[in-house]
């Protein structure tokens, strides 16, 4: 018996590249993949299992945090990703979240440095606006925008 026998095969995303590559980083892969898959628990998917907490977002502080807002919409978000276009030469465009992805997946396709660099750049940007949310949540910590590109 071999592994394909045994495995349950399905069709891969197609976002799988611009997280799974070569030279990719486990941990910030591995939040980036839970953010695409929309796992990670926002508020707006709490609320409904009777937890008494508001919905607005924690980290702009306005809007209702779920997952399109806190990854696309949240102008504090839109700063950072902003930040990181530039210091990767790369003019940003304002998109919704699923635009985003598709830019990605869309231009990212080729096994250049410039790729892997603006792949990387991705899946660290979703991996610390993951972290600060967490800061602000459990430690009381929080951090401006540029401190985040600039670390």
């Amino acid at each position: 018996m071999d592994w394909d026998s045994i495995r349950i095969s399905k069709e891969n995303v197609s976002w799988h590249k611009i997280i799974w590559f070569p030279s990719h980083i486990p941990k910030f892969s591995l939040i980036a993949w839970m953010v695409t898959l929309d796992k990670l628990p926002t508020k707006d998917r709490l609320v409904p299992f009777g937890l008494d907490i508001d919905d607005v977002c924690m980290v702009c502080g306005s809007g209702r945090e779920s997952h399109d807002h806190l990854f696309a919409d949240c102008p504090y978000v839109k700063d950072v990703w902003s930040a990181v276009l530039r210091l990767c030469g790369i003019r940003c465009v304002d998109f919704s979240w699923d635009q985003r992805l598709n830019w990605l997946i869309e231009n990212l396709k080729d096994k250049t440095l410039r790729s892997r660099i603006l792949k990387l750049a991705w899946t660290g940007f979703l991996y610390y606006i993951w972290e600060e949310c967490n800061h602000r949540q459990f430690r009381g910590l929080s951090s401006a925008s540029e401190v985040i590109v600039i670390e």
